[in-house]
This record gives structure tokens, sequence and C-alpha cells, in this order.
């Protein structure tokens, strides 16, 4: 497996891309084994990284991205692209990165498609594999106000995880309108939702936040939630030096590999970093500096 995966991390490093033709067949048959391994009620996790993940004490971030892919009709939805309010065909890229001082670990993706089940119900499925079957317990929970669905607050709240998350403005708590329980600018209040779980609102201007720890303040809940933009760096990276979007495989085994292999890579910049990882991955297309497969040996098998 280290032999396969090793080939497509060095394509995608010095050239963006892979095609599956430049893979031997021995190696493409020993990824499909392998990602039907990982891929469990359509969320793959990485083993590597969940051990990775299980050395530290850190805080899961959910989002989710914008995936467009042309040529893969059967699979792919008609998404919103916020950017030029235009619509294009692919998939949401569901992701659960593991974060703490000085590192960032992307255990594991779920790619919402035309059949798949809604996002949150994939985060459920993610969230019950991270505390069920890898028994991973994230200090806090962070997200924004797509995931702040009730069924997702309380399966958060059962497991006993702490969360922080963006409230909708136009939402109730015990019945009541938000804007009506707290109608000036600054203010918090604590309440049920409809399947009964207690949760505290905070209000700062025109935003609202969510948690169900009752004794956090203000000051608590902002500097929580500032570091939820981490995974929106992460996106970029993923996105701008990776180049995560740039596989036009019609295959979506295929794609599932390939965004797989783009958290590999990943991770693998992050180890070799020195100041910045745009700066990693400059040396490494300019080739100023050969692929430590050491390296690269120990993100994939760590003690």
């Amino acid at each position: 497996m280290y032999s396969s995966i090793s080939i497509i991390i060095n394509h995608i490093l010095k050239f963006g891309n892979y095609r599956s033709s430049q893979i031997p067949k021995k190696y493409y048959r020993e990824l499909l084994t392998g990602l039907d391994k990982l891929k469990r009620i359509d969320t793959v996790f990485i083993p590597e990284f969940i051990k990775l993940a299980s050395r530290y004490k850190g805080r899961l971030i959910i989002d989710d991205t914008n995936h467009p892919k042309y040529g893969l009709k059967n699979y792919t939805r008609k998404l919103k692209n916020l950017k030029t309010s235009g619509y294009e065909n692919g998939f949401k890229l569901l992701l659960f990165l593991w974060e703490g001082n000085g590192f960032r670990i992307p255990m594991g993706f779920a790619l919402w498609g035309k059949d798949s089940n809604s996002i949150n119900d994939l985060a459920l499925a993610g969230l019950s594999r991270i505390r069920n079957e890898f028994k991973l317990k994230p200090e806090v929970v962070l997200a924004d106000g797509a995931f702040s669905v009730d069924k997702l607050v309380k399966r958060i709240t059962d497991y006993g995880w702490s969360f922080v998350m963006r409230w909708r403005c136009d939402r109730k708590l015990s019945e009541e309108q938000i804007k009506k329980r707290i109608p000036r600018g600054y203010g918090d209040s604590a309440g049920f939702l409809q399947n009964g779980t207690k949760v505290k609102i905070f209000r700062r201007k025109k935003r609202f936040y969510e948690t169900n720890r009752m004794l956090w303040t203000m000051k608590d809940i902002v500097r929580i939630y500032k570091m939820r933009w981490i995974i929106e760096e992460t996106f970029k990276i993923l996105k701008h030096c990776v180049g995560i979007n740039r596989c036009q495989q019609h295959s979506i085994v295929l794609q599932e590999i390939f965004v797989w292999m783009c958290l590999t890579c990943f991770t693998y910049l992050e180890r070799i970093k020195e100041h910045s990882i745009y700066k990693s991955r400059q040396t490494v297309n300019f080739q100023t500096v050969t692929l430590d497969n050491s390296i690269l040996n120990e993100v994939l098998t760590p003690c």
C-alpha cells in the first residue's frame, strides 16, 4: 500500500493531478481495496490520521465546501457558487479536521452527491464513527450555522461533548423567536430546542452563537469560535496548493481516492513546513527540495 500511495503523492505534488493509467494495475487494485476498507456509512476516515489524532488533545472542526466536477452528472448535484452567484455541478466535500496548538489533521471526509443522505446525516455518521469506532473525545466541536440543526446538537450533547456553532437569526428558542428573546444587540438566553436539548444562545450585534455549556460567557464563545477559521484556511490550501479540485476522472471511486491522497499530501506538507505550508508547496513545485520518503513514511505509519 505504501508504494502505491507514494507514487500518487509524488504525482500530485509535482504535477497537481494524476491519471489512473499512470498507476500500475497492481497498485491501483491495492488502492481500491484500501478505500473499500476505509469507507463506512458514506464516510471515509484514514486510520493513520486517526492514530495521529489520538496522540493529541484537540478540537474537532466540521465544515463543507463546493467540489466542482464535470462529466459525473449521474453522481453530482447542482451547487450554488457563492462567489459568482451562479451554479455548477459537483459535490459538497465534508471535512472532519482535528486541530490543536500547532497541528492540523484531516482525519476523514465525505462526498455529498446526488444519491447521498443529507449533509447533516453525513456529519452525524462521521461523529458516530469518531466516538464509537475510534474512541476520540474532542475538547470542543466547532461548526458554522449550517450544522446547528437540532438532531446534530442533540447527538453532540448526548455524547457529553461541548460545542460552539453559529445560530440562524430566524429560529426559535423555547417556542419564542430568538430576536424577541434577545431584542438588543448584545445578550444571552438559555432555553430548549424542539427536541428538548438545552442550549444557550448569545447575541453579538447581528450574529448569534449557540453552545451547550451554560457557564460559558460571550468572551469565551467568541474566542473559541474564532478557531473555526482554521478549517477555511485548510480548504484554501487543499484547493490552491494541493489541487484537490483538479481531478476530473469519470469515476466516483477515483474521485474519493484522489481526495484521500490530497489529504495525505496536506499532512505531508504540514510536516515539512519551515515557515508556511505555501512556501513548502513552492519548494516542491520548483523541485528545490527532494520529496522525503522518510517523512511520508512517518505520516503513513505513526507510532
